[in-house]
């Protein structure tokens, strides 16, 4: 099984560069230069190697959806529950109630009987796949996100990681690709990413850290609903000279 993981890993890549365009997935980058638009899809057959992980993959086809069918002008939690209830479902709804329903099925297999303990890992789960979805608006910023987010379970538990490395490959690849913005992850990649950093962090932390991530990462999440997180990382100083060190500006 990891034999095969390696090999997806070496040629999911490539052959996610020759889908996109198949897919219309072809779009501007933040300097409107066209570029495969979803290569989160190179995570996809990986991550099947996994079943543990398989959530992870679900996320990832909610924003495969995303990409091909949403609607830019809408965004923001508000902004889709309010096209939802005028009559004008969007797909970013489907994200919101199709990655809820996900996150919490997997918590509740994995906490069975224990209510508290499943809303906490379905709240990092859901909350962790729109955090870095609302980082992946410049090259790095969503690969840079996962890294911390993945950070404090390999701290914990650094063996369970000790069978990902086909995975790791696909990571590398294309975070490079990424941070010299010559592709992009889509909905598809900072989905499927953010709610892969969500499950190793579950399956790692205790109760008390998991509380403590879906403070953060609410707080985060209702933040910019009002505020642009780009704005404010080019205000404060720390923030935009961390983050003209992760890609390309």
């Amino acid at each position: 099984m990891i034999a095969i993981a390696a090999v997806l890993a070496l040629l999911c890549p490539l052959f996610t560069r020759m889908l996109c365009p198949e897919l219309t997935l072809v779009r501007p980058n933040f300097q409107k230069k066209p570029i495969p638009a979803a290569t989160g899809l190179s995570f996809l057959l990986p991550l099947a190697c996994y079943p543990p992980l398989w959530p992870a993959i679900a996320f990832g086809v909610l924003g495969l959806a995303d990409d091909l069918w949403g609607d830019r002008t809408v965004g923001g939690f508000r902004g889709h529950l309010k096209s939802l209830f005028s009559g004008k479902p969007t797909t970013g709804a489907l994200k919101l109630f199709g990655g809820g329903a996900v996150a919490l099925t997997y918590a509740g297999f994995l906490f069975p009987h224990k209510p508290l303990a499943v809303a906490v890992a379905a709240g990092v789960i859901a909350l962790s796949a729109n955090t870095l979805n609302l980082l992946d608006l410049r090259p790095g910023r969503a690969f840079f996100g996962f890294s911390l987010l993945w950070l404090p379970a390999l701290i914990v538990a650094p063996l369970t990681f000790t069978d990902l490395w086909p995975l790791v490959i696909v990571l590398m690849i294309e975070w490079w690709a990424d941070a010299r913005a010559s592709a992009m992850l889509g909905d598809t990649g900072s989905n499927l990413l953010g709610a892969l950093a969500g499950i190793f962090l579950v399956q790692s932390l205790p109760l008390i850290g998991q509380a403590v991530l879906v403070v953060l990462l609410l707080a985060l999440n209702l933040a910019a609903e009002r505020l642009s997180l780009s704005a404010v990382i080019e205000k404060t100083r720390w923030l935009h000279w961390l983050d003209r060190r992760l890609g390309v500006r």
